[in-house]
């Protein structure tokens, strides 16, 4: 597990990739036991270089299945800046690689997601802006398609689902009970993306929407309908769309 730091998070310390994995082995077990975590082709992401991985935010809960899916490579993170107003957790989030992000143009957080994709690390972005109000993908911003058209690095869609179920925005705490999923797309070119006249945004969210679905079909079967409850996480992308 510790003798490939130098190819999963190069230029970190090996305390730092220690105390990473801790923390992500110790959540990742929390959630397997609570919600019964399943993790579907994380061998999607490729496992040298830096890659940028674009997923849905439902909860707060999301970092949990994004670093388990993220684990061979551990993935750093955009939050943001009032997330680290409080020193502990301020303190904490930046031993996880997290990027400050202070509004929407913030050119100092780019530099610092483009230093670190370009020094061969993983980076996961959540172009969505914030958690989902009901379980569904909102519009994402078009920062990524900067980010993306800059970088040059391989681009990796996830889907997360169950998160939202289990820690929605309503709720001070999250429930013990439920399940989570989550699920890697095949890497896509940046180039590929470049050439769309959106930047590949619509695509993408096309695709992170896909397998979220994918997810959420699964934790239905899996549970005999129980999760997730009904609702507008129902719906993809394109017809949400179409109804407006």
């Amino acid at each position: 597990m510790f003798h490939d730091f130098a190819r999963r998070v190069p230029g970190r310390s090996l305390l730092q990739g220690i105390w990473w994995d801790f923390i992500a082995l110790f959540c990742g077990t929390i959630a397997r036991i609570f919600w019964r975590m399943k993790v579907v082709n994380a061998h999607h992401i490729p496992r040298r270089g830096g890659v940028l991985l674009v997923g849905n935010h439902q909860s707060y809960l999301d970092p949990v299945p994004h670093a388990a899916i993220a684990f061979d490579r551990q993935t750093a993170y955009i939050a943001r800046s009032d997330l680290f107003n409080n020193r502990l957790f301020g303190a904490l989030i930046r031993s996880f690689n997290a990027i400050p992000l202070k509004e929407r143009s913030d050119s100092a957080a780019i530099k610092a997601a483009l230093k670190e994709l370009a020094a061969g690390r993983c980076l996961l972005i959540y172009p969505e802006g914030g958690r989902c109000d009901d379980g569904a993908i909102a519009p994402f911003q078009r920062g990524v398609a900067l980010l993306i058209r800059r970088a040059k690095v391989p681009v990796v869609p996830v889907g997360v689902e169950g998160c939202f179920d289990v820690w929605p925005k309503t709720r001070k705490l999250p429930r013990c009970f439920g399940r989570l999923e989550v699920e890697a797309g095949e890497a896509i070119d940046p180039e590929e993306l470049s050439r769309e006249p959106d930047g590949g945004i619509e695509r993408l969210r096309r695709e992170v929407d896909r397998l979220r679905l994918n997810r959420r079909e699964s934790i239905r079967r899996a549970t005999g309908g129980r999760f997730p409850a009904p609702g507008p996480g129902d719906r993809p992308v394109s017809t949400m769309d179409a109804h407006g």
